[in-house]
């Protein structure tokens, strides 16, 4: 057993048990509210030596619980839990708890000044989400963190995940038509910003996937009275000859040098080495893209 915690404060009410009321033991427990409440108007007595002309300001002391240094509930912040007593980091938004730690209560419903996060004001009295649901981040780690999924397609709970469902609907996949819809997947992706009237890249429905492609080009040339030596000479720049054709005086063997007229077939080559692969990209890194619930 351990001895109740006694704070020097005149407990206006004490309160009673009710038939209701579960067996319930511990610090916070209910068996012990009441006896914890005597214990702390004994303690303030003592301390204030039987004075009791304090006691009304020590009772509007009480009144004013919202004044607390943490809350009797600890909220969420998007998904983050959060009782004021401590700062708090959200996954993607970085951005730290601003409440108010001034007071002395530890059961207060909400804090005495309303703070705001990531510019949604939050008094502690209900839990909020300061990243709107569908918002996409990437994050350098291989699992998403509290309060986001991996934007990977999944058909996900239509119902557990409400308010991500409000947002996307079935733009992305419509699950199983009933009880799930589908998550974007972004995996392997580039994006790219959504056209929206303006014509660069025009007729493109929103949300629609884009395969990869290259614009189509052609290149020609020819070349007369160039001297040629025994093999092929690399153009400058991105193109290098692929294949010689000649005629000149004498065998090349014989005259390593000499006035040609010929044909080239023009192949891809920076300083004679390509970098070839079965798709069109730039130079990328891989992040984990997710998406806020």
């Amino acid at each position: 057993m351990a001895n109740l915690k006694e704070t020097s404060f005149w407990e206006e009410g004490i309160y009673q048990w009710e038939t209701s009321d579960p067996v319930l033991g511990g610090e916070n427990g209910i068996d012990n509210v009441p006896t914890r409440q005597l214990a702390n108007r004994t303690k303030w007595l003592k301390d204030n030596k039987l004075d009791k002309s304090a006691t009304a300001a020590n009772a509007e002391l009480a009144k004013r619980a919202n004044t607390a240094d943490r809350l009797s509930e600890a909220r969420k912040v998007g998904g983050v839990a959060f009782d004021g007593s401590a700062d708090i980091d959200l996954p993607g938004v970085n951005r730290l708890g601003n409440q108010d730690t001034t007071g002395n209560a530890n059961t207060a419903s909400r804090l005495k000044i309303a703070r705001t996060i990531n510019g949604v004001p939050f008094d502690g009295s209900a839990d909020i989400n300061a990243t709107p649901a569908g918002a996409v981040q990437y994050f350098a780690m291989a699992s998403a963190p509290v309060g986001w999924l991996k934007a990977n397609g999944a058909a996900v709970s239509r119902t557990l995940y409400a308010n991500l469902f409000a947002a996307l609907g079935t733009r992305f996949g419509a699950g199983d038509g009933k009880t799930t819809f589908n998550l974007p997947d972004l995996r392997g992706e580039f994006l790219r910003g959504w056209d929206d009237g303006r014509g660069l890249d025009s007729k493109r429905i929103f949300s629609s996937v884009q395969p990869d492609a290259v614009q189509n080009w052609t290149a020609g040339f020819t070349y007369q009275r160039a001297t040629i030596k025994y093999g092929y000479e690399p153009l400058e720049g991105g193109f290098r000859f692929k294949e010689i054709s000649e005629i000149g005086l004498g065998h090349p063997l014989d005259y390593p040098a000499g006035w040609s007229v010929g044909f080239g077939v023009l192949g891809p080559g920076i300083n004679n080495i390509a970098r070839t692969a079965n798709e069109t990209r730039p130079h990328n890194i891989a992040l984990l893209a997710c998406i806020k619930i």
